[in-house]
């Protein structure tokens, strides 16, 4: 990523897609920070992120995977961590 702030309205688009796809969200409050080697560059790319829960029954996991492609198209992410309630998944942006 460019490291520059995401737009107000992806984060509301977000929200709202959340909550009428899946029925609700919970968000962690603050910007939770963290480091990553870049698998491109191999570098360490410091980031702050935020931190979205949803509960949901394990038959729509996969509905839910496919949407966060979207996410990770229209926010510019390589790929989005996963935390499916058993193992961290990545899923990665499908234009890449």
């Amino acid at each position: 990523g460019s490291g520059d702030l995401h737009l107000r309205n992806r984060w509301t688009k977000l929200k709202r897609d959340l909550l009428v796809k899946f029925g609700a969200w919970t968000r962690n409050p603050g910007f939770p920070e963290g480091v990553y080697t870049d698998p491109d560059t191999g570098l360490p790319v410091a980031d702050k992120s935020r931190e979205y829960r949803i509960a949901l029954k394990e038959e729509k996991i996969p509905e839910l995977r496919e949407y966060l492609k979207t996410v990770a198209v229209a926010f510019r992410q390589k790929v989005i961590y996963f935390f499916n309630g058993k193992e961290v998944e990545f899923i990665e942006n499908p234009e890449r």
